[in-house]
């Protein structure tokens, strides 16, 4: 199961992104597979070189293009979950007619809701009626639960809704969803640089001491990330992270466009996830300081 303290998440369930990438450059969608597996591969070089990747790294891989890659991670010893959405749905839709009839085929679930308060109330209803139907499910089979919350930008100026606007209403969601009875492990959620920002967040996280938070990537640039983990190592509620692209999209694109070999995209994926790792580390070794007395 996934860790309560820490939270190394190396998210490789994008689908939609990886068929777009090969339907634009006429690469055949039957080489995504190849990208999963060398994502696995990466996660276990690195768990071999870090014990802190051994303790608290977990994978996250779709069934649709990773199932072999999925039983090859878990009989690794590796902790991999799977996400329950249909890819790129909006609102939150099932893959199919069934999906709680079977046990979560991996040690954790994770769906992805976009939302603001300001969308259509029945929407809204029906997204939490269905996350609330997939919490009792992974409740039933002691699966933890992890929710991404994607906040979209409408006609806000960027930087306010970086640092005010977008906390507030991923604020605001939280403690919708608290009030209908859905409490989540973990709360995947953006990042920001805005230190009252992160607070509002971490106060509605608060609301159930028992969720936590973990900040996910956006294809962000590994210096941005830096400044992200910065800002949440002051919450409390503050886990780790759930990083996909930023880690594997540049050398996985270029391995799929013939320009680098399979060991060198291996070897540069394991590396970017290390350092991220560190950075993470660093980050709470910097909160750590700030707060021990003088003297």
């Amino acid at each position: 199961m996934l860790g309560s303290e820490t939270v190394y998440m190396l998210a490789g369930d994008h689908r939609w992104q990886w068929e777009q990438f090969c339907d634009e450059r006429a690469i055949d969608r039957g080489r995504i597979p190849e990208v999963k597996g060398l994502i696995v591969d990466a996660f276990l070089d690195a768990r071999r070189q870090s014990g802190d990747v051994e303790r608290s790294g977990s994978l996250l891989l779709d069934l649709q293009y990773s199932s072999p890659h999925i039983v090859r991670a878990r009989q690794a010893g590796a902790i991999v979950g799977t996400p329950v959405e249909k890819a790129g749905a909006f609102p939150i839709a099932w893959p199919t007619d069934a999906p709680f009839a079977a046990p979560p085929p991996g040690d954790f679930v994770k769906v992805l809701v976009k939302d603001r308060a300001d969308y259509v109330p029945a929407v809204r209803e029906d997204q939490f009626g269905k996350l609330a139907a997939l919490q009792q499910w992974s409740r039933a089979n002691g699966a933890p639960l992890v929710i991404e919350v994607l906040v979209p930008r409408a006609h806000e100026a960027e930087q306010t809704f970086e640092e005010h606007e977008r906390p507030a209403m991923l604020a605001q969601t939280i403690h919708d969803a608290y009030t209908r009875g859905i409490e989540p492990d973990y709360w995947k959620i953006e990042g920001t640089t805005s230190a009252s920002g992160a607070a509002v967040v971490d106060r509605a996280i608060a609301e159930r001491p028992a969720c936590r938070q973990i900040i996910l990537g956006k294809a962000a640039d590994p210096s941005l990330i830096a400044r992200w983990f910065a800002t949440a190592a002051t919450s409390a509620s503050a886990s780790g992270f759930a990083i996909g692209r930023s880690v594997f999209w540049n050398p996985c694109s270029r391995l799929l466009e013939g320009t680098i070999a399979a060991s060198d995209a291996v070897d540069e994926m394991a590396a970017t996830y290390l350092r991220l790792v560190n950075s993470w580390l660093e980050a709470r070794r910097d909160r750590e300081r700030r707060a021990a007395p003088l003297g």
